[in-house]
């Protein structure tokens, strides 16, 4: 199958480099591996994924107290 005969709802990952942005390290890398991944930014329930999988992550935000 040619790249071109791929349709609009199926996607090929051909960047290796990019592996599962929840298991990124930082929310940085996170949210440019969401966007390189899936073509647009994560909505708030994937950055709220990715804090529950990260909580050490959640603390870093500045300003952020106490839990949620």
């Amino acid at each position: 199958m040619k790249v071109k005969e791929i349709k609009g709802g199926q996607k090929t990952l051909f960047n290796f480099d990019i592996g599962d942005p929840f298991e990124a390290p930082s929310m940085d890398v996170f949210k440019d591996q969401f966007r390189r991944l899936h073509g647009r930014n994560p909505s708030a329930s994937d950055i709220s994924a990715y804090y529950d999988r990260h909580p050490k992550e959640l603390e870093r935000v500045p300003g952020r107290t106490g839990k949620r």
